[in-house]
């Protein structure tokens, strides 16, 4: 029912018990020892009960660990097994396996399923994407609509089919709708006042007209709406000052989520800001992004009280955030801050080291990326002057100068990490890099080397006399390279042999070739998506290799691969029936045309095709 459980141990499955047989990494047992520790045990059945865990006795981290590895079926048919798995299944860590999505393309077998009576499927999350208006839509939404607590519109104008349907909805997400394109939509379509039980609601703003961005602000005050918001997410434009400012006010005793994007510059005058900030005793979560100054940024941390215990912060593009205002943060949230994000706090350098120092201890993600004024000893004496068990996440994207020696100290004092992102360092990304990454990160998840082109073939196999190749993360589950040019296959056919992968990205890696493809897609069988974009030398054979052993592929980028003819489109299209996302820009001499119609008639699962 999913992938294997895969530990540093040799593990055996026994009646209902997992029994471990503990052995080292390092250590290059031999198929005879393993074969004689498996017999010995199962001849001592009979004498004495082999001490193990039963497999009821296993902790709920590792459950849900295991659990991850399933899909959404597999998720419903697990929690049927006990009161145990029921509970599991039922927190929020799986609850976005349950979405459904509602396209043009599906609406119809959608609304006929729901009219048979018999559904496997909750509607208790919904997307409606790229639909219009239509009584086909609204009929479907009068039959599941009360059903519905959290609705994301995704370039879905459809407000008026929504009317009065979705009584219990509790959160609702606006992304990226327009209404330009249909006149039949009045500027007074969406009634916010109807959703009674309504507690989140995101709007991006993108292509949404402002006067009606307006109008729901307003829906939201207290005097107009008795709903208490704990999660909201909206763009600022001085049109609206003073409507998100009283919203901001009115739902400050229950606000614990706040994302506001500065699309313009507001005023000098702070004084509103900070009385609605400094009722927020609540607040959890804290993302401030777009054209915030100085000003308004500071006075908005100063006023957040510290009885709210702040556990998300992320002040993206924040060009005005100083190592003063940073260390004041941590001194203020030093015992509850668990994740950061400071991508392009440009001001940000090597006196930032204290503030990071005091987070050290509960931060467990972290964001530093194009903070191109940050050295790797700053980074070394702030966030690893001793062994740091707590930091999982850590983004470094372009931070430039980080040397070799200072990352290969930082990550073997992090040896809990499970994502880790070093596009474009390329100073710091060499194969020694690679080497300390797998001694000593083998519970990383993912990993991202983009253009780090001073790694080669050797760093991924393993190289002196105690070589330390990919091969020991075994739970690596997405693993980008792109523009790693040294790259040839024979790092695909020795050493990338990842049974449970699930995500490659090998996009500007010119030097492989289809005989490595053809190792990839039988060593990492497991992968759901893969991107070969401007691999120049892969040809029809690559492709077919590709969509017939990936049985679960769901997403092929073959962008710029000039080799590609129709036939690779003939091979998607008969053997890639679990495919749903295809890009294959920039084909020089493919009839686009005609791969269209080969796939809308041999592949209409195909949800994006992009030619």
């Amino acid at each position: 029912m999913g992938n294997n459980l895969t530990t540093n141990g040799i593990v055996r499955i026994d009646r209902g018990r997992i029994v471990f047989f503990d052995r080292s990494i390092e250590s290059q047992a031999s198929k005879g020892e393993l074969e004689m520790a498996s017999t010995a045990a199962a001849a001592g059945e009979g004498e004495a009960e082999v001490t193990g865990t039963h497999i009821e006795q296993l902790p709920n981290d590792l459950w849900i660990e295991i659990m991850s590895y399933l899909s959404y079926l597999d998720l419903q048919q697990l929690r049927l097994v006990s009161w145990r798995c029921r509970d599991l299944v039922n927190r929020r860590y799986f609850l976005n396996k349950a979405k459904v999505i509602v396209t043009k393309e599906n609406l119809k077998e959608m609304k006929s399923h729901v009219e048979r009576g018999i559904s496997y499927l909750s509607f208790e999350y919904l997307e409606l994407r790229n639909l219009t208006q239509s009584k086909e839509l609204e009929q479907f939404l009068r039959m599941v609509g009360p059903e519905v607590k959290d609705m994301q519109v995704r370039h879905s104008p459809v407000f008026r089919n929504m009317d009065g349907k979705l009584p219990n909805l509790k959160i609702l997400r606006i992304a990226t709708t327009s209404f330009l394109e249909d006149t039949s939509v009045s500027i007074d379509g969406i009634n916010m006042k109807q959703f009674l039980h309504l507690n989140g609601f995101e709007c991006d703003g993108v292509s949404l007209d402002s006067s009606l961005k307006l109008l729901m602000l307003m829906q939201l005050r207290r005097m107009e709406n008795k709903v208490r918001l704990r999660h909201l997410q909206f763009e600022y434009r001085r049109n609206n000052e003073s409507a998100l400012l009283q919203v901001l006010y009115d739902h400050a005793a229950t606000l614990e989520c706040v994302d506001i994007f500065f699309s313009c510059s507001p005023g000098i005058d702070t004084t509103d800001w900070c009385l609605a900030f400094e009722q927020m005793n609540r607040l959890r979560t804290l993302k401030l992004s777009g054209n915030c100054h100085l000003v308004l940024l500071d006075d908005i941390l100063d006023s957040i009280p510290e009885t709210a215990q702040l556990q998300q912060l992320d002040l993206t593009g924040m060009l005005s955030l100083t190592n003063e205002m940073l260390l004041r943060v941590a001194s203020k949230w030093h015992n509850t801050l668990r994740s950061l994000d400071l991508m392009f706090c440009v001001q940000l350098d090597v006196r930032c080291v204290q503030a990071l120092r005091q987070l050290s201890g509960c931060l467990q993600s972290l964001t530093m990326a194009y903070c191109r004024a940050l050295t790797g000893r700053g980074l070394v004496e702030g966030l690893t002057s001793q062994t740091n068990y707590t930091l999982q996440e850590l983004y470094l994207e372009d931070v430039c100068f980080i040397d070799e020696a200072s990352m290969c100290t930082m990550l073997k004092r992090l040896p809990n990490l499970r994502k880790l992102s070093l596009d474009n360092c390329r100073q710091a990304t060499t194969d020694q890099t690679l080497a300390t990454i797998f001694q000593h990160q083998t519970l990383l998840r993912v990993l991202r080397i983009d253009y780090c082109v001073k790694i080669t073939d050797n760093g991924f196999i393993g190289f002196g006399k105690q070589p330390y190749p990919i091969s020991r993360l075994r739970g690596l589950r997405k693993l980008s390279i792109r523009g790693c040019r040294n790259i040839t296959d024979r790092m695909l056919k020795k050493a990338l042999q990842m049974p449970e992968m699930l995500s490659l990205t090998l996009d500007y890696c010119n030097r492989l070739e289809t005989k490595g493809i053809a190792a990839v897609s039988v060593n990492c069988p497991a992968l759901q998506m893969i991107s070969l974009a401007s691999c120049s030398l892969l040809d029809d054979e690559a492709v077919h290799l590709v969509v017939s052993n990936l049985k679960r592929l769901r997403s092929l980028n073959i962008s710029n691969c000039s080799l590609l003819t129709l036939r690779a489109f003939q091979h998607i299209a008969k053997e890639a029936r679990n495919l749903r996302d295809l890009v294959a820009c920039s084909i020089d001499g493919l009839d686009h045309e005609a791969a269209q119609k080969m796939l809308a008639k041999e592949l209409p699962e195909l949800k994006q095709v992009m030619l």
